[in-house]
C-alpha cells in the first residue's frame, strides 16, 4: 500500500506505546496529553489511514476498523516490537480492544479515552445502516473522481470542524489538531482526511464476538469515559464488557468523570494523573 505518518515522542529505548486517535481526528490529538505522560514512554502516535498525513486508501477500497488492526500489526513489525501498550482514543478504542483479544500476548496496557470497543453491529438495521454508508461511500468517490475540494479559509476549516463536533473541541483544540488535518494551497485550505472516511465504516462486529475477544484479553486495561461523551449503546453493555474483561486482565479499572468527547485534548490536566497512577501499576504475576 503506502505511508503511515507518525509522531514520535520518548527515548528509543523506552517502554513502547502506540498512540491511535479517533475517526476523523488524527495524531494531534494527544499533543497536549503525552507532554503530562512518564518520560520513559516511546511513543508512537500515528496518523491512520486516510487521516492526517497519513496517504489514502486507494480507490474501491473502503475503510473499517479491520484495517487499522492490520496497520498495526504491520507497526509492530516495522519497529519489531514483540509487546506494547496502547493509549487510544474512540475509534482507536476500538482498534487497541480488537487487537488486545486477538493478540493478547503482545499487549502489556490498554488506556482507552472515552470509548469501550466498537459500536457493535445492530442485525435490526444493519440493512439500513449499510445502505446508508454504500450511498455515501459512492457519493464521496463520486465527488473525489470529479476533482478536489475547492479551498477555504483557515478560519472557516477552524470553524466547520469545531461546529462538526457539536462542541466536544474548542477553537484552541481544533487548530492543534489543523497542524495535520489541513494542507495550504495558494487559495486556502483543503482537509487533509479522505473524503470517504466521511462515511461510516462498513465493518460487522457483533456485540458477542467482542465479549468473546474480550475475555481472551490479559493485559491491564484503564477505560476513562467522559460524561458528556457519545454512548453507542446501552450502559449495561459496558458493564458486561468490562466483566468480560476482568476474565483473563488482572487489573481492569473503569472511571468516569465530567467531560466531553475530547476531553484529553482540552484539559490533559484532568485525565493524566488517572493514567500514569494506571501506568505505575504492576500487575501480580
Amino acid at each position: 500500500w503506502n505511508i503511515i505518518e507518525a509522531k514520535v515522542w520518548g527515548p528509543a529505548n523506552g517502554r513502547p506505546v502506540i498512540a491511535i486517535h479517533g475517526w476523523l481526528d488524527n495524531s494531534g490529538t494527544f499533543d497536549t496529553l503525552i507532554p503530562l505522560l512518564p518520560k520513559d514512554l516511546r511513543i508512537v502516535a500515528v496518523d491512520i489511514p486516510g487521516h492526517g498525513l497519513s496517504d489514502h486508501f486507494p480507490p474501491d477500497i473502503a475503510y473499517n476498523y479491520i484495517d487499522t488492526l492490520l496497520a498495526v500489526e504491520r507497526l509492530m513489525k516495522r519497529f519489531q516490537w514483540q509487546k506494547v501498550s496502547f493509549l487510544v482514543h474512540s475509534l482507536g478504542g476500538a482498534t487497541a480492544m480488537l487487537y488486545a483479544g486477538v493478540f493478547p500476548e503482545k499487549v502489556e496496557k490498554v488506556v482507552c479515552l472515552d470509548i469501550i470497543r466498537a459500536t457493535p453491529t445492530i442485525p435490526a438495521t444493519v440493512d439500513v445502516r449499510l445502505r446508508k454508508t454504500i450511498g455515501k461511500l459512492l457519493k464521496y468517490e463520486a465527488a473525489i473522481i470529479s476533482g478536489p475540494e475547492q479551498p477555504i479559509s483557515y478560519e472557516s476549516a477552524v470553524e466547520r470542524w469545531v461546529s462538526g463536533t457539536f462542541g466536544s473541541l474548542d477553537d484552541k483544540a481544533c487548530r492543534i489538531l489543523c497542524k495535520r488535518g489541513l494542507r495550504k494551497f495558494e487559495d486556502g485550505y483543503v482537509f487533509s482526511r479522505d473524503r470517504r472516511i466521511l462515511a461510516a465504516p462498513l465493518a460487522f462486529i457483533p456485540k458477542e464476538d467482542q465479549v468473546i475477544l474480550a475475555r481472551k484479553v490479559t493485559a491491564d486495561v484503564l477505560i476513562i469515559k467522559f460524561s458528556e461523551g457519545p454512548y453507542y449503546e446501552p450502559a449495561e453493555n459496558y458493564r458486561e464488557h468490562v466483566e468480560a474483561l476482568r476474565t483473563q486482565s488482572k487489573c481492569v479499572r473503569y472511571v468516569e468523570m465530567e467531560g466531553k468527547h475530547h476531553t484529553h485534548l482540552t484539559h490533559p490536566e484532568l485525565v493524566a494523573p488517572i493514567i500514569n497512577d494506571f501506568l505505575h501499576f504492576q500487575s501480580l504475576v
